[in-house]
Formats: structure tokens, C-alpha cells, sequence
């Protein structure tokens, strides 16, 4: 059944639509049909144009492959075209509409005829889809033929053809074919043409010149630049003529030059495009390199040397060569011999890694103490060399190539002969006397363990390996350089101890603050890191203490110009500091004040006083620190316990204790904790009063039990009965502290009051016990050395207020009346419970109050 004819009115809004569509159609069937006869001819013609043999069988086989496929193609694609009919554009254009407004429109009724509200309905139906036409356009062509052609033949004949359009004079060679009137009957074009360029070498960092846009003239190029023609087309109608080598362009025209410019000259081509330049070729100057400072040398062996080194275009490498100064020797006892022959001495320069390389203000630092010339003189050069294989090099430095200065008499013999060993292996008989002479007496020496009995064993294998060793040379040199490292390593460890590690391991967490300053690390990160320098830091100064406490005062040696005198506190400002300009996000003073603080630490002398001198005293300050933290804790509880309404009660309950403080020592010392707590502005409030009242006093609490816990643990030369008495009476106070924390956790604010006053009792009686032992110790010290009973400890004591004691005689100063009596920690306490009890009277003036907590904030 045929469908219904489209309304007049629709038909006028297809009418175009329809026919551009089926144009489409057409374009697109064809080229889907006939795109492979397109191929062949477009490859054809490719084929033709770039053919220039003439005539051959192999032509005519070409020609007649061509043709039969250029049939079968014609025959294929005929029979697939079919020409679109009305119907099919009409199907189309339908297709691209939603909804198919072309087929709805040729729809009949199907039911509902004789229904009047589905006539209706249907009528609206038709009319939407009538106006769907409206402004309707045409459906593009689908011209993609990819699936058909999966190796892409289309496109490669395209390509060919597009060549051979624009590479090959195809309308000249119009007159082979039959009927052409040849040259006569086309449009005259350049039948020639050329294109150049000068690359200078890769080195200089210049750009190539593309000579087309080059006016000619004058051009000035870097000698060693490479010139490179190419010529199309007519050769004859051209010329190139150079001599900018030794080499120049003459003869017959070629399709190709290429010439290196090595010296001034003329570049002249004729013909199409003539142009001639006049080339001067600027020559490479030699680097040249400097010294800028004098050599400078640090404790450690570290030396730094500033160069400046300069090229036209950039210095490539640079090295530092150094060759040993005989004639500047002192040739006696080990180094009588003629050294071994060595290689010399090449250190790299450092040189930048990015920008220009035409100017370099550098510094070569490096550590050479190990090297067997080291403290010897050596003649230093600074070589450099550019990309041209060039080389400068710097007036010869004679110096003494920085070595480690050794301060241990035993460790100043050992690098000695080492020196001498590593000279020449004929004095390995030498170095073994010597060694042996050196350990006659070893209990003279005061060895560290394990030394005395490395020396033996190395002196042993260099005997061993004489005796064995049929060698011209003396020792064999895999033995040489063992005993070597190791008297080296001997001579380090009775230098510096374990000095060292700490030194080591401070640079190392200073380095790493470094690091994360320039990487941008969160505050967090570098307030972790700060702490790890801290820690290091004070490691390293009591380590630094111990050594001078062992080595005993160096008077009779002279203090070094660039020595630092500075105290505990002043390195703690230098810390403090730092880390503000950290915060403050100013890293790059942050990390010069760092390196200025490195720089001290290694030539520093600790300030007289500002490092306690003996393990003892360090321990009792940090008891006391602690005794002065448990106040703070106590005085806030209390401020806490007054807040909450049962001040009264307290304050009472303590004060009837410390009424009756003459009945024993556990019930004076509750009475003036219970003081202690009413005050509320004694020294430990004063340190805690930043905290605010939020503070957890529990975890506060737990903290001091620890740190209480580990100044047990590292009690130093507490031994003996007084010893074991000092710890105990610790470990009863940390138990009371422990008690606090929880009594302050569950908030029973006046148990915590009581415990705090038991853990600053023990605390105070371990201080006793400690002091007592201290003292035994050092009376037991003095007395096998013929010193007076504890002339030692009374020369470094300071009294109960802090005052230092007269330290020519040392005798404690006669206006003191704390010294006076058996038990001088009492009388302490009860004066200061006196002051505390005074600074808490509100009646006072305000001027005595301000005076009495300075007092207590010494305490």
C-alpha cells in the first residue's frame, strides 16, 4: 500500500533540504566507490613526476600495471555505485530529524476514525510534526573511507602527489607527452633554487643562521661553524664559490656541500637567488682561571680555596692538580727515603649546573686529612678547559696541604708514623721500633680499653710482613695501607673520644634542618627537627665538658684569635632565635645564623662557669629543676583547690601540719609543702603562670614522674650505702608523684596536695643522700691523691642561696650563718618557707613582695 503524499505546505520546506542532501549522496557514494581508482591515478602521477630515467621496459611495465589497475578499479567501483533516489534522500534526511517528523507525516489512522477527540488528537500529531520541518537542513555526506582502507593507501598516494606537485618541475617535462608543445607552450618558472645554513658548534650556545634570511654582506660566524648547501632542480643554472677552509668549494656544482669555517672568506652562489656574504670567523680564546682569596682552613682539616674562571663561550670542566713539593721538604728521619711514586693529587672544581658557564666565581672546598701528603707541601694548580678542548691554567700555589691538628701526645706519635709508613714502605721496620718504643710503659699512657691491644696486634703483622715479604719495596701494600687505616683510627678515637659521635651527630641534625628549609617543610616538621638539634646540641656540650674535665685546664697553651667564648645560655638564645626567624618564614637567615652557630660550636671554648665541671653537680641541678617544677605543680593545685571553695580548708589542714614541722623531718616538710601551696606566688607559679588554668595537671604530673624516673636511672657515682639511700628515697618520690597524677586525674585536688608534699619531702631527702655520697666520693678521690677531704668539692659548691664560695681558698665565704650546723638543707627550707609565707601576705607593701619572689625565683 503506498503511503500518503506530503502536504503542499511541507513539500515547500524539503524542496532544497532534499536536494542538497541527495547531492551529498552522490559525492559520498562516489568517493566510497571509486576512492581506490583516485589512489592509483594520484600514484601514477607521483610515479611519473619524480621519474626522470627516461624510456625503459621497466617504465612501459610500470605504465602498463598502472592502467590495470586504474580498469579494475573503474570496473569496481561502477558496479558499486548506485545513484540515490528520492526515496533514499527522503529516508536520510528523516533519519537525522528526532522523532521522524517526514515518515509521521505519511502515516494514515489506524483507529479512532469516526471519534471526533481522536481525530483531534491525531490532527495536533501531524501538526507538531509539520512544524518539526521548519528550518530543517540538509544531512552532510559521510566521506570517511577508513574501514575500507586500513593501511591508509589513500593518504600515501596523496602524499606523493602533494611532492610531486611541489618538488618537481612536472610542467616542464608536459612536452614528453604526445601532442605537447613542450618548454614553448608553458609559463616560464625558476627552474633552480638553493637553501643553506651555518651551524655554529654546539658549545658556543649560539643559534643556526638560515642564510635565505641573511642579507648579505658582512657576517661573522664562530670559527669551527658548519656550512651546509643544498641545490634543487637545474644545477647548471647555479654556482656556490668558498674559501672558509683550507679545503675551498670549487669545480663543477654539486647537490650537496658541507664545509667546517675555519677562517675568514667569501661565500658568493650565482644564479637564481644570488647572494654573496663576506664571513669572518671569530676564533676560540683559551679559558683562563684564577686563584681570588688566600687558602682558607678550619679545626676539622676542612680548607676552602675561591677561583674565578672565565671563557667567551663556557668552561666545561674545571680540576685542582697537586704534585708534591720535595724541595721544600725537611728530609729527615722517616722521610729520609725517596717517597713512592704517586699520581698526583686532581680534585674536580666545582662549577654551576645551570645558566651561563662565561664567568664562575667558585670555592673548592675539601677535606684531605687523610691523604698521605697531607701537612706536607704540595705545589697546587687550577686547570680548566672549554668545549673546544682548550685548557688555562692558574700560576702554581705553594702551600702545605691542610692536615688535622692532633692535641693527644700518643695520637700525635701514631698520624707521625703513619706519615712515615705511607711515605714509603722501607720504613715499616722503623714504624714498628717506634710503636713499640711508644708502648714500653702502656699503664703511663692511660690508654682506652682495646687500644693498647690494636697497636700490638698492628706492630705484630708489620714485623710479620717484613719477615715474610721477599720484596724490594719492604711491605706489601694491601698490609701498608691496613696498619695505615688503622693507626688512623686509633690517633682519631684517643683525639677526640667519643667527642666525635656527638659532634657528628649534631652536624647531622643540623644538615637536615638545612634540608627541610629549603625544601619548604610545615611547621610541625621543623619544630621536630629544631628539637633533634637541641638534643644534639646539649649532647655534644657535655660530652665537650667531659673531655675538659678530663684533660684538665689547658693555661699553659695559648688561646686561639678565633676562639668563641660562650656559655650554655648564650647558645640557647642563638637556638631560641633561630627557630623565631623559622616561624617568621625567614629561612634564609634562619639558616645563616645556623651556619654561623656551626661555625662557633667548632672553635668554641666553653665560658668559665656557664658548664658545670663535674658529672655530680650537672645531676643536682637537674634535681633541682625538677624539686622547682613539683612547687609549680603543687602552687597551681593549689590556686585550683582556692577556685573551687575549699581554699579555707586546706590552707588550714596544711598549716596544722606545719605547726608542728619541729616534731621530724617528714612532718616539717608537709607543713612547708602546705606553705608552700597557700603562698601561690612563689618561684614555681611564677615559671607556670603562662600555662593557664586549662592546663592538665595530671599529664603534667606524669611527665615530672618520668623525668624524675630518668635522673634515677642516670644517677652518676652514687655508689655505696649513701648511694643506694639517695635512690631509694628517688624512687619514693616518684611513687608519690605517680599517687598525685591520679589524685589530680579522679580531681581530689587536696589528696594530690598531700602526695605532692610527700614526693617533695623524698625529693629533697634524695638531694641529701646524693649530696652525702658525692661527697664520700670525692673525699675517697682526694685522699688517694693526697689532697685534703673535700678541699675539691667546696672549690665548685655553691651555698643554699646560690652564692658562690671564695674560689682562691676555697672556703665558703664567713657571712653566711647557713653553714653553721649539721643539717644546712633544713634550715634552707625553712627559710624559704619563711620567704614564701612573707611574699603571700597581701598586707605587705607591694615594693617588699616584688623583692621577696625575685628572691624565690633563684630558687
Amino acid at each position: 500500500m503506498t503511503r500518503p503524499t506530503l502536504p503542499d505546505e511541507v513539500q515547500s520546506h524539503l524542496k532544497w533540504p532534499l536536494r542538497l542532501t541527495g547531492a551529498g549522496m552522490v559525492v559520498e557514494r562516489a568517493w566510497q566507490a571509486f576512492w581506490p581508482l583516485v589512489s592509483v591515478l594520484l600514484s601514477a602521477f607521483a610515479v611519473w613526476s619524480f621519474w626522470t630515467s627516461g624510456p625503459s621496459s621497466f617504465a612501459t611495465g610500470l605504465m602498463v600495471i598502472g592502467a590495470a589497475a586504474a580498469l579494475t578499479a573503474l570496473i569496481w567501483g561502477a558496479r558499486k555505485f548506485a545513484w540515490p533516489g528520492r526515496a533514499d534522500r527522503i529516508a536520510r534526511l528523516d533519519d537525522s530529524l528526532h522523532g521522524h517528523p517526514i515518515a509521521a507525516l505519511q502515516d494514515k489512522q489506524a483507529t479512532g476514525r469516526n471519534d471526533a477527540a481522536s481525530r483531534d488528537l491525531w490532527h495536533t500529531h501531524l501538526h507538531r510534526m509539520a512544524q518539526r520541518l521548519k528550518g530543517i537542513r540538509p544531512v552532510s555526506p559521510n566521506l570517511r573511507v577508513a574501514l575500507n582502507d586500513p593501511f591508509g593507501l589513500r593518504l600515501m598516494a596523496a602524499t606523493a602527489a602533494a611532492l610531486a606537485l611541489g618538488f618537481t618541475p612536472w610542467l616542464d617535462r608536459a612536452s614528453d607527452l604526445p601532442g605537447g608543445n613542450g618548454a614553448a607552450d608553458a609559463t616560464p618558472i625558476a627552474s633552480a633554487s638553493w637553501e643553506g645554513w651555518i651551524e655554529p658548534p654546539g658549545y658556543t650556545g649560539r643559534p643556526s643562521l638560515y642564510l635565505a634570511d641573511q642579507s648579505p654582506g658582512p657576517l661573522a660566524v664562530p670559527s669551527g661553524s658548519r656550512l651546509t648547501l643544498r641545490l634543487y632542480g637545474d644545477l647548471e643554472a647555479l654556482s656556490v664559490t668558498s674559501d672558509l677552509s683550507d679545503a675551498p668549494i670549487t669545480g663543477p656544482t654539486q647537490q650537496n656541500y658541507v664545509q667546517v669555517i675555519t677562517q675568514d672568506g667569501l661565500l658568493r652562489i650565482d644564479g637564481p637567488g644570488a647572494a654573496a656574504w663576506q664571513i669572518s670567523a671569530i676564533g676560540d680564546t683559551p679559558p683562563t682561571v684564577r686563584v681570588a682569596g688566600d687558602l682558607s682552613r678550619r679545626l676539622a682539616g676542612d680548607f676552602s680555596l675561591s677561583f674565578i674562571a672565565t671563557d667567551d663561550y663556557s668552561v666545561t670542566a674545571g680540576q685542582a692538580e697537586a704534585s708534591l713539593g720535595l724541595e721544600r721538604i725537611d728530609r729527615r728521619h722517616g722521610l729520609k727515603n725517596d717517597p713512592e711514586p704517586r699520581p698526583p693529587l686532581i680534585v674536580d672544581l666545582p662549577l654551576p649546573y645551570r645558566g651561563t658557564r662565561t664567568l664562575i666565581e667558585g670555592v673548592l672546598e675539601e677535606n684531605l686529612i687523610e691523604h698521605p701528603w697531607a701537612g706536607l707541601p704540595i705545589t697546587l694548580t687550577l686547570r680548566v678547559e672549554d668545549g673546544a678542548g682548550q685548557t688555562g691554567a692558574s700560576a702554581p700555589m705553594n702551600i702545605i696541604l691542610p692536615a688535622r691538628r692532633f692535641l693527644h701526645p700518643v695520637a700525635k706519635a701514631l698520624i707521625e708514623q703513619r706519615r712515615d709508613l705511607m711515605w714509603s714502605r722501607l720504613n715499616g721496620g722503623g714504624v714498628a721500633q717506634v710503636l713499640r718504643a711508644v708502648l714500653n710503659r702502656p699503664d703511663d699512657l692511660d690508654l682506652p680499653d682495646g687500644v693498647y691491644l690494636r697497636l700490638r696486634g698492628a706492630i705484630r703483622r708489620l714485623e710479620a710482613g717484613l719477615a715474610f715479604a721477599d720484596l724490594p719495596s719492604g711491605l706489601p701494600e694491601d698490609l701498608r695501607d691496613e696498619v695505615a687505616a688503622l693507626l688512623w683510627d686509633v690517633a682519631v678515637e684517643l683525639d677526640d673520644g667519643r667527642l666525635a659521635d656527638a659532634l657528628a651527630r649534631m652536624q647531622q641534625a643540623q644538615d637536615r634542618l638545612e634540608q627541610a628549609m629549603r625544601d619548604g617543610a610545615s611547621e610541625e616538621e621543623l619544630a621536630e627537627l629544631m628539637d633533634d638539634v637541641r638534643e644534639a646540641m646539649r649532647d655534644y656540650l657535655d660530652q665537650l665538658a667531659q673531655n675538659q674535665q678530663q684533660n684538665g685546664p689547658q693555661s699553659d697553651q695559648p688561646q686561639s684569635e678565633n676562639g668563641v667564648e660562650m656559655s650554655q645560655a648564650d647558645i640557647e638564645d642563638m637556638m631560641d632565635r633561630i627557630e623565631e626567624l623559622m616561624r617568621e618564614g625567614r629561612e634564609d637567615e634562619a639558616m645563616q645564623m645556623l651556619d654561623q652557630l656551626r661555625q662557633m660550636m667548632e672553635n668554641m671554648q666553653m665560658a668559665q662557669g656557664g658548664q658545670s665541671s663535674q658529672p655530680g653537680e650537672n645531676a643536682r641541678e637537674g634535681l633541682q629543676n625538677t624539686l622547682r617544677e613539683q612547687q609549680g605543680l603543687s602552687d597551681q593545685a593549689f590556686r585550683d583547690l582556692q577556685e573551687q571553695g575549699q581554699g579555707s580548708q586546706a590552707g588550714e589542714a596544711e598549716g596544722n601540719e606545719g605547726r608542728d614541722g619541729g616534731q621530724g623531718r617528714g612532718q616539717s616538710h608537709s607543713g612547708s609543702g602546705g606553705q608552700e601551696g597557700q603562698d601561690g606566688q612563689g618561684a614555681g607559679a611564677e615559671q607556670n603562670s603562662g600555662a593557664g588554668d586549662g592546663n592538665d595537671l595530671a599529664g603534667r604530673q606524669s611527665d615530672l614522674q618520668r623525668q624524675l624516673e630518668a635522673q634515677r636511672r642516670d644517677l652518676p657515682g652514687a655508689s655505696g650505702e649513701a648511694g643506694q639511700a639517695a635512690r631509694d628515697a628517688l624512687d619514693e618520690a616518684g611513687r608519690a608523684m605517680g599517687d598525685a597524677a591520679d589524685a589530680l586525674e579522679q580531681g581530689d585536688l587536696p589528696e594530690a596536695l598531700g602526695r605532692q608534699a610527700d614526693a617533695m619531702e623524698a625529693l629533697r631527702e634524695g638531694m641529701r643522700r646524693f649530696d652525702e655520697a658525692m661527697d664520700q666520693q670525692q673525699a675517697q678521690r682526694e685522699g688517694e691523691q693526697g689532697n685534703s677531704p673535700g678541699e675539691g668539692r667546696r672549690s665548685s659548691q655553691r651555698d643554699p642561696l646560690g652564692r658562690n664560695p671564695d674560689g682562691q681558698s676555697g672556703a665558703v665565704a664567713t657571712d653566711s650563718p647557713l653553714e653553721d650546723g649539721e643539717d644546712v638543707y633544713r634550715r634552707a627550707q625553712e627559710l624559704m618557707n619563711e620567704l614564701r609565707q612573707r611574699s603571700g601576705e597581701s598586707e605587705r607593701p607591694d615594693l617588699e613582695r616584688d623583692y621577696l619572689k625575685r628572691l624565690l625565683d633563684q630558687f
